[in-house]
This record gives structure tokens, C-alpha cells and sequence, in this order.
């Protein structure tokens, strides 16, 4: 009588799985593609001050942060950040050259880069510069933004002694 040995039931499902028709390759080019025009969109819908465009690109459950706030969790405490933030008397967020890497799955992806408020003012334009990281992942098939850190590039307020 055969016996097998313990180690080919152990390594049976993963054969199994090494064996099986793979999955259908992810298109890294498109899907990064697809992350860039989503921060594009997102920046514009911002500009706008279109609160609901602009809650659209986070998961439910997405985490905020930023310098001088506590952390911001999921998206009715991001509606409370937009709503004061849509009160400042920006011009436009204008998104700087970004570095986009999208994970060998496709359900994973990192965006980083620098970006500016502009406001106008009486005799010029101020802007202000800043940087920020996002992580996009997919959920229920699209991607959704699930962690971002943001901040500004100016020194902070000196604060009195």
C-alpha cells in the first residue's frame, strides 16, 4: 500500500494554487493612470468646493491627517474639516508633479508629491505650498483613497513664551 507522506498533504493546496490558471495580469500602466486622474479630479473638485465630489475619493473608513489637528476618521469627519476649509479664500489647489506607484496586485497604490493654494489677494497672489501622501485601495473594485497625510510647507506661527 502508498503511503504519502505528511508533507504532500502539506504541500498539496499550495500546488494546487502554483498550478491553477493565474490570475489575469494587471495592467500597472493603466491602473496608474487611472490613480493619476483621480488625484487630478480630486484636486479640481476641491477648487470647486464640491463637497460631495471631493468626500467621493475617500473609503468609508479612510484616515486623515494633518499638522495641527487630531486625526481625521472616515468620511462624515472629513465633510467637518471640508466645510471649514471650503470658508478660506483659496483660488485654486493647483497639484505639482506627483509620484504615482500602483503595487504588482492592483488593489494597492501610493501617491506623493507637492501641491500649492493659491489665494488673491488685493494686489497679488500668495501661494502656498505644501505636500502630501495618499494611499489608494481598491474597494468593492474601485479605488478609494484610505490613508492620506497632508501638510504645509511654511514654518509654523511662532507661539509666545
Amino acid at each position: 500500500m502508498l503511503r504519502l507522506s505528511p508533507i504532500v498533504f502539506a504541500l498539496a493546496p499550495c500546488l494546487a494554487v502554483a498550478c491553477a490558471p493565474g490570475m489575469p495580469a494587471v495592467d500597472l500602466v493603466a491602473e496608474e493612470a487611472a490613480i493619476r486622474q483621480l488625484t487630478t479630479d480630486w484636486f479640481a473638485a476641491e477648487t470647486r468646493r464640491d463637497m460631495e465630489a471631493s468626500l467621493s475619493y475617500l473609503a468609508p473608513d479612510a484616515v486623515i491627517q494633518s499638522e495641527g489637528v487630531p486625526t481625521i476618521m472616515g468620511v462624515s469627519a472629513m465633510r467637518v474639516f471640508y466645510e471649514e476649509f471650503f470658508q478660506a479664500p483659496f483660488t485654486d489647489v493647483v497639484m505639482e508633479p506627483r509620484t504615482v506607484v500602483v503595487a504588482a496586485s492592483g488593489d494597492l497604490a501610493y501617491d506623493i508629491g507637492p501641491w500649492k493654494i493659491v489665494f488673491e489677494g488685493p494686489d497679488s497672489q500668495t501661494e502656498a505650498p505644501g505636500k502630501s501622501t495618499i494611499i489608494w485601495g481598491k474597494v468593492e473594485g474601485q479605488w478609494k483613497a484610505v490613508v492620506m497625510s497632508f501638510s504645509m510647507d511654511t514654518p509654523p506661527a511662532p507661539t509666545g513664551n
